[in-house]
């Protein structure tokens, strides 16, 4: 008898018939005492602010959860969440949970606007709720490592406000608070206030590290990505800086920024472009496509006389950098 229409197929291996990437969903098999396969890669929950309901099981397409909040209320380290749908909440993400995927499943990052009819139900964006939501607080607030997010649209709630902050404290033990490692891929990040912001003035003061931002796009926002204090060893590649207000303002240790797409920007005074100020250098800026003049006054800033800028597309005799801007 042939499959429903919308049945799927979860292999242990993660496929499904979908391309949804869900790991562990299968039984697994695995000696006496050692962990399965579910236990090894996690599992995989749905939410669909469309026509999801919290009263579901949220352990599948057709039977997702409505809210990311019931997700993650009892989300375990390296597990799996699919939407779809706006989703329209501020979240701390879970403490002591580590490795969760985040994906949308719509073709492209895109606003899930109800009008015309329909173009809400299978984009995936993430915002801030209509009423109620909390002034200068972010979308979301990453507090531990590994946490992946790709293919859907972020915004937030003000100027002041950032979509995703990357955080991290100075507590020990299950005290600490570290949202390094993370990955941005595919994503969109769009309207007033920051993308991605790293660490927060006075509350989370430690550096984070190793952070991925690739193949994302930032436009209309006032600043595309920042930093509250310093942060280390971020690769920042093949991403479209659109028109911001600031484009990457971070102070910067060990960075690699290249082959990014840096669009207009309207903020002055040695500010705007790519400004590393604060941090104690050694960053690696190449391969991008600069707008503007490449002079610091142009808004392009090095952290230090130790990084190295070179090999940038820009308006300099040659069309191609070999110093850094001065």
């Amino acid at each position: 008898m042939a499959a429903p229409q919308n049945s799927y197929t979860d292999f242990p291996n993660g496929v499904t018939s979908f391309g949804i990437p869900l790991f562990g969903g299968g039984p697994g098999k695995a000696a006496a005492g050692a962990p399965g396969w579910n236990s090894a890669y996690g599992r995989t929950w749905f939410v669909d602010a469309y026509q999801g309901s919290d009263g579901n099981s949220g352990t599948g397409p057709s039977a997702p959860f409505g809210t990311m909040a019931k997700a993650f209320a009892i989300l375990a380290s390296g597990d799996t969440i699919n939407f779809r749908g706006k989703i329209t909440e501020q979240l701390v993400t879970p403490v002591n949970v580590f490795d969760v995927w985040i994906n949308g499943m719509g073709n492209r990052p895109r606003h899930a606007d109800a009008t015309p009819v329909g173009g809400n139900i299978a984009a995936a964006q993430w915002g801030t709720p209509a009423a109620g939501g909390v002034a200068a607080q972010a979308t979301l607030r990453i507090l531990q490592q590994g946490w992946r997010f790709t293919n859907f649209l972020m915004t937030a709630i003000d100027a002041n406000a950032a979509c995703v902050e990357i955080v991290r404290n100075a507590g020990a033990g299950d005290l600490e608070r570290d949202a390094s490692h993370a990955q941005f891929l595919g994503m969109r990040f769009s309207g007033a206030g920051v993308g991605i912001r790293g660490g927060v003035a006075g509350l989370f003061t430690e550096i984070p590290y190793n952070v991925e931002v690739g193949g994302c796009q930032f436009d209309n926002m006032t600043f595309a990505m920042r930093a509250a204090i310093e942060c280390n060893q971020w690769n920042i590649h093949d991403n479209l800086f659109g028109p911001n207000t600031n484009q990457i303002t971070m102070a910067a240790r060990n960075f690699s920024v290249y082959k990014n797409r840096i669009g207009t920007f309207t903020a002055g005074g040695n500010s705007g472009g790519i400004d590393l100020r604060g941090g104690s250098g050694l960053n690696k800026v190449t391969q991008n496509t600069l707008s503007g003049a490449y002079t610091s006054a142009g808004g392009y800033t090095v952290a230090n006389a130790n990084d190295e800028w070179w090999g940038n597309f820009a308006d300099v005799a040659g069309g191609i950098t070999q110093a850094d801007p001065a």
